[in-house]
């Protein structure tokens, strides 16, 4: 066992699964075990941060659901002890997976409000620069509570596409288009008619995972369908919704050049609602 990781190694063979004492010291030693790694070099860090991933987050997983239902109180202990965006600590990314399939759990069996505003606020705060990649992609879980009637979901995605986190806002509506494809589709409106955001169809592209996938891809490590009924298919008003916004806020020749690449009929959202004649 090498030195660095050992605390962590020595905690996972320890860790009862479903024990919740158990997984604040699991934490702790995750934590330490990635400092660790990260002193000796870069590589080293990822070479132990993805040979233990899916191995911890399985543990914090199996804590994290009492009855069929998430534990907020445990997770929120969780939450607060490794906020995303502050120190230098390396637990963002397990708790925001959890917190990921917790939400989307929550949505789906029950209501958009039944999910806690301080969950969606841990992955909403969550961004490339504080907490890295791998956190950053899980983060794209907040597209779930898009509706919620106390978290401004499609306000704070907007505003993050408009402070040059574009892609951030693309993997928020790769879940939200799941969770209300109405909804989605109105903020990606509303991003296509700011002036201050580039992207449009790239968007798109991630949105019509839909198409072919009963759940988004993240969180890692979770197969949704082993236990909730996928919330698809795509409405034939939704898509019809899609086709409109697309053919009103981008140029039809753009729509036309795509079309092979895209799922969705952009020549139809270009003949049908764009303006052909526009140069």
């Amino acid at each position: 066992m090498t030195r660095d990781i050992a605390p962590l190694r020595q905690a996972l063979e320890g860790t009862t699964e479903g024990d919740q004492a158990d997984i604040y010291t699991l934490l702790v030693n995750w934590n330490t075990s990635m400092a660790n790694a990260l002193e000796q070099s870069g590589d080293r860090f990822r070479d132990a941060f993805w040979d233990y991933l899916e191995e911890t987050i399985e543990l914090v997983a199996s804590a994290a659901v009492v009855e069929d239902e998430p534990d907020w109180e445990f997770l929120q202990d969780c939450a607060e002890a490794y906020p995303p965006a502050e120190g230098d600590h390396h637990c963002t990314v397990l708790i925001a997976n959890i917190l990921g399939r917790c939400v989307i759990r929550t949505r789906i069996r029950h209501d958009v409000d039944a999910i806690p505003t301080w969950a969606l606020d841990y992955l909403g705060r969550i961004t490339m620069e504080n907490d890295k990649d791998a956190a950053w992609e899980e983060s794209g879980a907040f597209g779930w509570g898009i509706g919620h009637d106390e978290v401004a979901v499609a306000d704070r995605t907007l505003a993050r596409a408009e402070a040059d986190d574009e892609y951030w806002a693309s993997s928020v509506l790769k879940h939200a288009i799941f969770a209300d494809a109405h909804d989605a589709i109105d903020l990606y409106e509303r991003i296509l008619q700011s002036l201050d955001t580039m992207e449009d169809l790239h968007h798109v592209e991630g949105m019509q995972r839909i198409l072919d996938e009963p759940f988004p891809q993240m969180p890692r490590y979770w197969e949704p369908t082993d236990e909730l009924n996928s919330p698809g298919p795509l409405s034939a008003d939704a898509i019809e919704q899609l086709l409109r916004v697309l053919g009103e806020n981008i140029h039809p020749k753009r729509l036309q050049q795509f079309n092979d690449m895209i799922q969705f009929d952009l020549e139809r959202a270009a003949t049908e609602y764009g303006e052909l004649d526009s140069v």
